[in-house]
């Protein structure tokens, strides 16, 4: 599962295999370990309480939820994102953003067979 940070946004792509994980377990995670034994994670879970997309960040991970509904309707259709915007202290918003994974163009010898290559444009962005 890819991860990209940037102000107030955090967008999560998610693999074939890593979508049926999701399906099957409720959740995914992912890791980075560190030289001096740290480790910084983030998941996305499914949540059967939670109403809406959701985000916490605890002891180095961060933590996105969906709620069941959209999720199952996500990982059982050609929608290719979850969006949401959550608000912030001072008037600000985190921008949530999940996706389905599709392959680059500018990797050609990728093998593209976990990405949702069935979903991607004709012609896919670079990544």
């Amino acid at each position: 599962m890819k991860i990209r940070c940037e102000q107030d946004s955090i967008r999560l792509r998610l693999r074939k295999s890593e979508l049926a994980q999701l399906k099957n377990e409720g959740w995914v995670r992912t890791s980075i370990h560190f030289p001096l034994g740290e480790m910084l994670s983030w998941e996305l879970a499914i949540s059967e309480t939670s109403p809406n997309l959701d985000a916490a960040f605890e002891q180095q991970n961060i933590r996105i939820t969906l709620p069941a509904d959209a999720a199952r309707h996500w990982m059982e259709s050609d929608l290719v994102s979850l969006e949401m915007h959550l608000a912030l202290a001072g008037g600000n918003r985190l921008h949530l953003l999940v996706e389905k994974d599709f392959p680059c163009k500018d990797r050609p010898g990728e093998d593209k067979t976990d990405f949702f290559q069935e979903l991607a444009e004709t012609t896919p962005p670079l990544c």
